[in-house]
């Protein structure tokens, strides 16, 4: 039996080690929750997972289920108006202490039925039990998951796993967030540069963004490879890139590069 349970410890060892590293892939913060919630609620078993996030100052909240859907807007509406009641909440409140815990660990079962969150959010769905854990480092707002189940208490080994994905967890979503912030602030300059190609340059980019070689530019634009790579020269000068790869990244947002032409002016064809 000691055998058997240390081969399911690990097995939930090693499901949390990959779930962690395909959060630390992501480059949206969108996907967190995308990733996250599947990924936790087959982790602990539960029936219902959400992602709450609380924005500061202006008191935004943002909610995430899983299953997709679960919570209709009636119970985010009437959760957001009765947040003030919820024992996880002002527990943390409190303590300062974002580590997990369980609804019964702050709150007899008897007290938290008579509560209207309770009533409104709780009572009509399966959540009966509730293991919640606040993301730290997410300075004024609020990050937390809160697991639930409709029967069987979560156990201390759930919570001490939960605590140890803790950092991971708000780590992959600061990186997400980080890469996502770079990615577009590199996009928009890149955009803003392609209005300084030629129409030649502009012609020479597409065709390179289409999957294209230098032969095969020169082909269809009958001019030879030298002068397809002394194009892709100033192309990068301009861009402020270094390879093809970077030069092309403002066409995923731009669409296509001779959109531009709508923007701003563009030099005659060299």
């Amino acid at each position: 039996m000691e055998e058997v349970a240390l081969f399911v410890a690990m097995s939930r060892v090693q499901r949390a080690i990959e779930l962690v590293a395909s959060l630390a892939e992501l480059h949206e913060p969108a996907d967190f929750a995308r990733v996250a919630l599947p990924g936790l609620a087959e982790l602990f078993g539960c029936d219902i997972l959400t992602l709450t996030e609380i924005d500061q100052p202006s008191g935004r909240i943002r909610y995430s289920d899983h299953p997709s859907g679960t919570l209709d807007v009636g119970t985010y509406e009437a959760f957001g108006a009765l947040l003030d009641q919820h024992p996880l909440l002002d527990h943390y409140r409190r303590t300062g202490d974002g580590r997990s815990v369980r609804m019964s660990d702050v709150i007899a079962r008897s007290d938290w039925h008579r509560l209207d969150i309770y009533q409104e959010c709780y009572r009509p769905r399966p959540t009966e039990h509730v293991l919640a854990v606040h993301l730290p480092g997410a300075g004024e707002s609020s990050r937390a998951f809160a697991l639930n189940r409709a029967r069987g208490e979560f156990t201390e080994a759930d919570r001490e796993l939960l605590d140890i994905l803790r950092t991971p967890l708000a780590e992959a979503y600061r990186r997400a967030h980080a890469r996502h912030q770079a990615e577009r602030t590199l996009a928009t300059s890149s955009e803003a540069r392609l209005t300084e190609l030629t129409d030649r340059e502009v012609e020479v980019l597409e065709l390179v963004a289409a999957g294209c070689t230098n032969v095969a530019i020169a082909r269809t634009l009958q001019v030879s490879p030298r002068t397809v790579a002394k194009h892709l020269e100033r192309i990068y000068r301009k861009l402020g890139v270094g390879n093809r790869a970077a030069a092309v990244a403002p066409i995923a947002s731009a669409g296509s590069v001779s959109r531009r032409r709508q923007h701003g002016p563009l030099s005659s064809a060299s």
